[in-house]
């Protein structure tokens, strides 16, 4: 990925919003775009979901434990990862209040299990109180792209 020229970097006087962060994604050639407000607390619902506990290295317990479950049961892995997210999300994500995490079987193939897990959630202190939906999906495959092949035990 090519850096961005001097006049595409956007400096932090230049940014309006009280909440944003810097958009992350891979494969995507945009460095130095920002996300904000609504767009900002769902991409820091996506980064937490993804985060195995014990990645960070300054704040290791931060990040929810989804691995165990991935492919595991229905009756195993629906409420452990429901538990995870909810908790993880509870725990780290401050500016947001989870009402609740509904985690569904998405797709089966051999002995590797896809989920959809939306999270449904309210900005806290806002004058926006109506739920959202944020929906997770959820895979080996995805964990691994987001943190590369070695962050996870097979």
């Amino acid at each position: 990925m090519a850096s961005p020229s001097p006049s595409a970097v956007v400096t932090r006087d230049a940014i309006p919003y009280a909440h944003w962060s810097m958009r992350v994604g891979r494969g995507e050639d945009r460095a130095g775009e920002i996300v904000a407000q609504i767009a900002d607390l769902e991409q820091g619902i996506h980064n937490l979901v993804l985060t195995p506990i014990g990645s960070v290295p300054t704040e290791p317990e931060k990040g929810c434990d989804v691995e165990p479950f991935i492919d595991r049961n229905e009756g195993v892995a629906i409420p452990g990862l429901t538990e995870a997210i909810f908790e993880g999300l509870t725990r780290w994500h401050p500016r947001i209040a989870v009402d609740s995490v509904l985690v569904t079987l998405f797709d089966r193939t051999g002995d590797r299990s896809h989920w959809r897990c939306p999270v449904f959630w309210r900005p806290r202190e806002s004058v926006l109180s109506e739920i959202r939906e944020t929906v997770v999906p959820l895979s080996r495959e995805r964990l691994r792209n987001a943190f590369g092949a070695g962050a996870l035990i097979s």
